[in-house]
């Protein structure tokens, strides 16, 4: 509010009427806690239910011998029981047979229960602050070593107040629906004791309270109505295509693994590609579409330079541009569709926006383009580990797709993060299609009279480059047909692995063949949590302390860590004097996930390989998980 008198009063009549609703809004809350607390107590001391009463007889006649023949269950001893009756206000002894049969069920080998996961899942780091002192009553752990780890305790930081947080969505709520204020003029009057707009570098009420579940107070309010929005949200799909555009790209993953939003593997987000120039005329447009759309198709319309073109909303205007701007070439038959407007007008607004010089420009730009943009096909880089670290995958950690104009190269600005990161250019990157620098996929065709085994051998591009064959480069082995099962080495993308099953083996639990497997066999994929190396320190000493180490070093910046989230292959333990399988890593569809495969030439088979112990995955040093035997 701006300063003068008139504002100062409005200001000191603002501040009253949200005291005054606050301090309402207090009171009700207070009252209903209250009333909330004495209700649940009650519900937990409610007395038990009477029980039948049981004889003697029924107790010590047993109604069949054979459970107890088959069971062998031991000798029973007769222990009594008191009972309070809060009804008649007695006690009573109630003789029960009890039977001794821990022993009788052996206890499955010590290991760590895991949340099931088919994926790797990003986690990065530990939060800083420790939540509790695991270990706390066990002299044997290392606690000075393990708290060496964090800065600070959970327990000491300031945590929200959640009962008060209601109160102020509520006092915030009822002034803007009930008194019209905006959320920005109750903040200024200072008087709530949480501010509700975010600031910089905070959250403010209103943010926060979305992610949270509310009391059923108010009783006649419901749920939807508790979730307050700012007075300058928008909803960028109604706001603009642009923004519509770039919240799409940047949380939608288009990886060829995933295909789904706010992927928890993948978090760099996908830049949003650069606009293209148009290289289509309008007659090309025409030989182009060929089949009529409709009757209102741009075919039938009438040949003019530039046909009038009608008022458009400005939403709908701002959506054929920003479909123009990435995909200037696309004929007027598929904009209809996606502007729900006649095709006939969308033709004519495409031809204001774009006229037919703006693609001539364009194609005398790219004819008289020399170099890395030049008409005739580029000269792809050789492939050599002095310029691509992706080669060799126990020293590369993929990183962010490219966004810039121009060669990826030294020369790029804003600089390639391809090239600096030694990498090539992955499906992701908005830099030209015909980039020296990318992937090109291999040019494997299914061997003749063989059948299957297309892309298993050192002929192949992609299988010598560590990588999956990619389905959107690799057509002629076909990788992108899973039914025509040509492509061997596209294992990883379609989760082809062997049957396994976890059983008990000599020390602890251990993982088994169920199917025989051939030499080169695809296991299993390693799931676990992506993390950095100050996590992998900071678990290290309880690790040690379990004796039960599920981490796998990928590279010199990752490792998979299996203690929390993993799937089977966390069972997985080596044989130092005869293994059978061993780890490597291999990209697919840009992702770098480790696998297991079979080793030896022997075929393996069910418990066809022992367990070693657990002590001894941790004893055995981190060599074994660096792409050796496991």
């Amino acid at each position: 509010m701006d300063s003068g008198p008139e504002q100062d009063e409005r200001l000191a009549y603002a501040t009253s009427l949200v005291q005054k609703v606050f301090d309402e809004v207090y009171d009700e809350f207070r009252l209903w806690k209250r009333d909330y607390a004495s209700r649940a107590l009650q519900a937990v001391a409610r007395p038990p239910s009477p029980k039948d009463t049981i004889s003697q007889a029924e107790i010590s006649e047993p109604t069949s011998s054979e459970p107890e023949k088959a069971l062998q269950l031991p000798s029973p001893t007769l222990e009594y029981t008191e009972i309070w009756d809060a009804e008649t206000r007695t006690t009573a002894k109630v003789p029960t047979q009890v039977f001794r049969v821990v022993d009788m069920f052996s206890a499955l080998p010590a290991h760590e229960y895991a949340t099931p996961s088919a994926r790797n899942i990003f986690l990065g780091d530990d939060p800083g602050a420790l939540p509790f002192i695991p270990f706390a009553d066990d002299p044997t752990f290392n606690r000075a070593l393990f708290l060496r780890e964090y800065k600070k305790f959970s327990w000491r930081m300031a945590s929200a107040d959640t009962d008060l947080e209601a109160v102020v969505v509520e006092t915030a709520r009822r002034l803007h629906d009930e008194h019209q204020m905006l959320y920005q003029h109750i903040d200024e009057t200072a008087v709530l004791p949480l501010e509700l707009l975010d600031r910089a570098g905070a959250r403010g009420t209103l943010s926060s309270s979305r992610r949270r579940d509310f009391p059923a107070w108010p009783p006649d309010v419901p749920p939807s109505q508790k979730i307050l929005h700012s007075d300058t949200d928008v909803d960028p799909f109604a706001a603009s295509p642009d923004k519509a555009l770039a919240l799409l790209v940047t949380t939608f993953c288009t990886n060829l693994n995933c295909m789904v939003g706010f992927c928890s593997t993948h978090l760099d987000p996908t830049p949003l590609p650069l606009p293209v120039a148009p290289l289509v005329k309008i007659k090309r447009l025409k030989d182009l579409a060929r089949v009529l759309c409709g009757p209102d198709c741009f075919l039938v319309a009438p040949a003019a330079e530039e046909p009038p073109a009608p008022a458009w909303p400005t939403d709908t205007t701002q959506l054929l541009r920003t479909m123009l701007d990435y995909a200037p070439d696309t004929i007027p038959c598929d904009l209809a569709t996606i502007c729900a407007r006649p095709c006939g007008e969308v033709f004519a607004q495409r031809q204001r926006i774009l006229p037919d010089r703006d693609a001539a420009r364009a194609m005398k730009g790219k004819t008289k383009t020399k170099g890395w943009l030049a008409s005739k096909k580029p000269k792809t880089i050789r492939m050599t580990s002095s310029l691509f670290d992706d080669l060799d995958t126990r020293r590369f950690t993929p990183g962010r797709p490219c966004l810039h104009d121009g060669p990826c190269d030294a020369s790029a600005r804003p600089e390639c993060a391809c090239f600096n990161n030694k990498a090539h250019c992955e499906s992701g990157c908005r830099c030209r299609r015909k980039c020296t620098r990318r992937w090109v996929g291999c040019a494997c065709t299914a061997v003749k009279g063989k059948g299957p085994g297309t892309c298993r051998t050192q002929r192949c591009a992609c299988y010598l480059a560590h990588r999956e064959c990619d389905p959107e480069l690799c057509g002629k082995c076909q990788a992108k047909d899973a039914e025509a099962n040509i492509c061997q080495n596209a294992d990883i993308q379609r989760a082809r692995w062997k049957h396994t099953k976890v059983a008990p083996a000599r020390w602890g639990m251990g993982l088994f063949m169920s199917e025989a497997a051939d030499f080169d066999d695809l296991i299993i994929e390693y799931i676990g949590e992506l993390i950095f190396d100050p996590t992998t320190d900071s678990r290290d000493p309880i690790a040690e302390h379990r004796g039960r180490n599920y981490l796998f070093e990928l590279n010199k910046t990752l490792s998979i860590d299996g203690t929390y989230v993993g799937n089977d292959a966390r069972y997985i333990n080596h044989d130092a004097q005869s293994p059978n399988c061993r780890a490597k890593g291999a990209f697919s569809s840009s992702s770098l996930p480790y696998v297991l495969t079979t080793q030896s030439q022997r075929v393996c088979s069910a418990h066809g390989q022992r367990r070693a112990p657990d002590r001894d995955l941790r004893d055995a040093g981190v060599e074994v998980w660096r792409g050796g035997p496991v």
